[in-house]
């Protein structure tokens, strides 16, 4: 049990976006970020922009 939190850890720290990539983005179909006030949706496939209901670029 230890051993499968440490790599959950590891894996949840270990920057690049694989874990939202890899495993949110799989789980739970997407994941959200925020990168220099703008909102990002990361899907298992890629990244895109979030707009709001009238076209806007959705800031966070």
């Amino acid at each position: 049990m230890k051993t499968l939190l440490l790599i959950a850890l590891v894996a949840g720290l270990s920057g690049c976006g694989w874990f939202d990539r890899k495993v949110t983005a799989n789980l739970t179909g997407h994941s959200v970020s925020c990168i220099d006030g703008v909102r990002y949706l990361q899907f298992a496939s890629g990244v895109t922009v979030q707009y709001t209901a009238e076209g806007r670029v959705r800031t966070c």
